[in-house]
């Protein structure tokens, strides 16, 4: 065999070896009708009615513009519930398929995706003739009882570095603060009088919110203020016990751990994950 049939035949070999390479790549069409293709096959099972699966996600409309992306601290945590995964349209079918350790591309139109799966109205941004790419990939299947375990664990590791937090910026602004059992801490500047409100009762509250570096999310100053039932979970827990520690006509500053008021997700852009905030309130009137 000479040289130039030795590189004839190799050149056949990769060839082939480069076609059945794109020929595992192709999508698929599952029994609903949308395009998907394996980017790993996990060794898992799939997920029982009640567990929870833990996946990384992200999705794409057709000029690959990111819409939504999970992030390791912040991943996309979905209950198998049989039926809402049989009746809640492509998403939750899609999800039926992918077993733990699975990674999976799937594309799906538009307008049944938005219509069945997110029951909401098609942004204009989207074309509803367009689709929607998927990349989900299933890390991990836990239980109810496994994620509490564990969201409890993380809590507590969060509540000590909280705390932390929370006394190195008093002793840095020479504050002296009160706490509780739960981890509150909290000034009273102006007595009110009367009696402190009860779980139940009605409120009205003028606040302001920040985070320690000061930056400011939310205040009720220069309009009404908040009116609430306190200690009824309508307030992040921090509120619920710290206004509960005031008199009508009081003013005070709440400075309430993270555990006790957005926790790892955050809220929006404006409060990021595991903030500590404080609040400067004033119980305007009780119920």
């Amino acid at each position: 065999m000479n040289l130039r049939s030795l590189n004839l035949i190799m050149a056949i070999v990769v060839v082939g070896v480069v076609l059945l390479g794109c020929q595992s790549d192709k999508f698929k069409v599952s029994e609903d009708g949308y395009a998907y293709k394996y980017v790993k096959k996990g060794s898992g099972e799939l997920p029982k009615q009640g567990e929870i699966v833990v996946y990384n996600m992200k999705y794409m409309d057709e000029k690959d513009s990111v819409l939504f992306e999970s992030t390791s601290d912040q991943p996309a945590l979905v209950q198998c519930d049989s039926n809402q995964w049989n009746n809640g349209g492509p998403l939750y079918k899609a999800f039926k398929m992918i077993r733990e350790g699975d990674s999976i591309l799937i594309k799906i139109p538009t307008q049944p995706l938005i219509a069945g799966s997110f029951t909401a109205e098609i942004p204009p941004s989207l074309d509803p003739a367009g689709s929607i790419t998927f990349c989900i990939g299933a890390s991990s299947i836990k239980t109810q009882e496994e994620m509490q375990a564990e969201a409890m664990a993380r809590g507590e590791e969060q509540l000590k570095d909280d705390i932390e937090i929370i006394e190195q910026y008093l002793a840095d602004n020479n504050i002296a603060a009160q706490s509780t059992e739960s981890g509150l801490r909290y000034v009273i500047e102006v007595e009110g009088s009367g009696d402190n409100p009860e779980p139940g009762d009605n409120v009205k509250v003028h606040y302001t919110g920040t985070l320690l570096d000061g930056a400011t999310f939310d205040s009720s100053v220069g309009g009404d203020p908040l009116e609430i039932v306190i200690g009824r979970g309508q307030v992040i827990p921090g509120w619920d016990e710290g206004i509960l520690l005031l008199t009508p006509g009081s003013k005070g500053t709440l400075y309430i751990p993270s555990v006790l008021a957005y926790g790892e997700r955050g809220y929006g852009g404006a409060i990021p994950p595991n903030s500590v905030l404080k609040f400067d309130v004033e119980l305007v009137e009780v119920n």
